[in-house]
């Protein structure tokens, strides 16, 4: 005599099935709210203000610059002195607040007037 083969249909209960529908969706609403809320951050951090002064502190004499890339390249350029800008922000509650920021390069500060819209963005630096 030969024995049949059996299929043997495992039964899952439905409190497993519950319960993992219920981490699910948990994790879900976890991933959802931590990008909402990473988002908050960016979107305070872009302020647009107005240029107030523009200031250059030279150097006594010029300094030579070696920076290196994140993509591992080296690039030298000479520094006669630090472009500085100051903006004025207005605030959620309508204060305003001075931040001071350091430009690169003349360039970019001759291109900058008083009385210009600048982004002050990812600075950040409040002057004192």
């Amino acid at each position: 005599m030969s024995t049949p083969n059996r299929v043997v249909k495992p039964k899952t209960p439905a409190r497993v099935i519950v319960g993992a529908v219920l981490i699910a969706l948990f994790v879900g609403a976890f991933i959802v709210i931590a990008i909402w809320q990473t988002g908050i951050g960016i979107t305070d951090a872009r302020m647009r203000g107005t240029v107030v002064s523009k200031e250059f502190q030279p150097l006594a004499q010029p300094e030579r610059e070696i920076t290196l890339n994140r993509s591992g390249s080296v690039s030298a350029r000479t520094s006669d002195g630090e472009y500085i800008i100051s903006v004025e922000v207005e605030q959620k509650d309508g204060t305003k607040k001075t931040f001071t920021v350091w430009l690169n390069d003349k360039q970019r500060y001759d291109a900058v007037k008083v009385g210009d819209e600048f982004d002050v963005g990812p600075y950040l630096v409040p002057s004192t």
